[in-house]
């Protein structure tokens, strides 16, 4: 959820804009961060992401069939997994984003 104060005059169309441009760029830092983060003998399972609106958001998934073992941390590329580190990775990168006066 996103919560917004505002104080003073703001033209609410410029506010619409930088917000969707935000999301946007938050959008693609996690589609490309979920890549980065995967392991890669093959590169079957980094080439297998998907991305999609959905009418509750955005959705970054991967059906590979091992994916629950790399994200288990089963490969000693990613023994942290690929969610936990995208999701520390695209929260700093959102919180480093300010909106423009």
């Amino acid at each position: 959820m996103i919560s917004v104060r505002l104080k003073g005059k703001f033209n609410a169309r410029d506010l619409v804009k930088q917000v969707d441009r935000i999301l946007d760029d938050a959008k693609r830092k996690t589609y490309a961060t979920a890549r980065s983060q995967t392991p890669v003998r093959s590169g079957y399972a980094k080439s297998r992401w998907e991305k999609q609106d959905t009418s509750t958001g955005y959705k970054v998934s991967n059906r590979v069939e091992y994916m629950p073992f790399l994200e288990a941390g089963r490969s000693r590329q990613a023994p942290r997994g690929i969610v936990k580190p995208t999701v520390k990775k695209v929260t700093g990168f959102i919180r480093t984003r300010s909106l423009k006066r």
